[in-house]
C-alpha cells in the first residue's frame, strides 16, 4: 500500500524534534511539502537544521515557521504562511506537547495553565486557523498526537493526562462537525516513545530499559512508529476513518 502525498501541504507543530521530526520527515519522503513549526529556542533550531538536511537529501521540500502556538494570532499566521508558500493547507498534525513530571500537590497555577495551553488549547487554535482553508477546498486531514496517558492516567503529570483527555473529546466533536465538509479528524495516542521527553524523564539507560519490560512487544516505541500511523490517517486509504483514537503502545495500555 503506497502513501503518496505529492501536491499536498502538511503543517506539523513541534515538528523539529522527537515525534514531530519523524512525522515531518516521513511526510517529506512521501512527497508532501512540509511546514515545520517549532519554538525559537536553540534545541529546536538545531533540530530543524538537522531535519531539513535529511529532507533535502531525499529531495523533499520544507520550511521552518518558528513561533508560539499558544498565541492564536500566530496560529493564524502559520496557516497563512503555509498557503502563501505552497498554495494550500491540506493536512494538519498537532504534535507539539509539553510535559514536566510533577506531583499533583506541586503543580502551580502557572504550570497547570501552561500544560493545558500547550497540550490542548494550542491544538484547537491551530485547527481553527486551518479550517478556513480546508473548508474552502472541501478537503482536509487533521491528526492530533494525543497520549495513551489520557486513558491510563500515566504520563507523569495530572495536567498532561487531563489535557490529553481533552484532545480525545475534541477529536470526537470535530469529527462529527467537520466530516460533512470533507475533513476527517483522528488522533494517534502514543505510550512510551524514546524521545528527548522520555530521556529527560528517565536519563539513565538502564532505567529506560526497564520500561520495555512492561511492553508486550518487548521494546520501547520509536518516533517512526507514531509517524507511520499518522501518515496512514492522513492518506487517501483512511477516508472512512474518522473520530478515532489509534493507540500506538506496543500492547501496553490494556495489558
Amino acid at each position: 500500500m503506497e502513501m503518496d502525498f505529492h501536491g499536498r501541504t502538511v503543517v506539523v507543530t513541534g515538528g523539529s524534534r522527537g515525534i514531530g521530526a519523524a512525522v515531518s520527515l516521513a511526510f517529506a519522503e512521501a512527497g508532501a511539502q512540509v511546514v515545520i513549526n517549532h519554538l525559537a529556542i536553540p534545541a529546536d533550531i538545531e533540530g530543524f537544521k538537522d531535519l531539513s538536511a535529511k529532507i533535502n537529501a531525499v529531495g523533499g521540500s520544507c520550511i521552518s515557521v518558528p513561533g508560539d502556538i499558544t498565541d492564536s494570532v500566530f496560529c493564524n499566521r502559520l496557516c497563512e504562511t503555509a498557503v502563501h508558500t505552497y498554495g494550500s493547507l491540506d493536512i494538519l498534525v498537532n504534535s507539539a506537547g509539553f510535559l514536566k513530571p510533577v506531583k499533583p500537590q506541586d503543580i502551580t497555577d502557572e504550570l497547570w495553565k501552561q500544560g493545558v495551553e500547550v497540550n490542548l488549547s494550542a491544538a484547537f487554535y491551530l485547527t481553527r486557523g486551518a479550517l478556513k482553508y480546508m473548508t474552502e477546498s472541501g478537503y482536509g486531514r487533521i491528526i492530533f498526537i494525543g497520549s495513551a496517558g489520557a486513558i491510563t492516567g500515566g504520563g507523569g503529570s495530572a495536567f498532561y493526562s487531563a489535557a490529553k483527555a481533552g484532545i480525545n473529546g475534541l477529536v470526537r466533536n470535530l469529527s462529527k462537525e467537520l466530516a460533512p465538509s470533507g475533513i476527517t479528524v483522528n488522533a494517534v495516542l502514543p505510550a512510551i516513545i524514546e524521545t528527548d521527553m522520555l530521556r529527560e524523564r528517565a536519563p539513565d539507560d538502564e532505567e529506560r530499559k526497564k520500561y520495555s519490560q512492561r511492553i508486550p512487544v518487548g521494546r520501547l516505541g520509536q518516533p517512526e512508529d507514531v509517524a507511520w500511523a499518522t501518515l496512514f490517517l492522513a492518506s487517501e486509504h483512511s477516508g472512512y476513518i474518522c473520530g478515532q483514537h489509534i493507540i500506538v503502545d506496543g500492547g501496553s495500555t490494556y495489558k
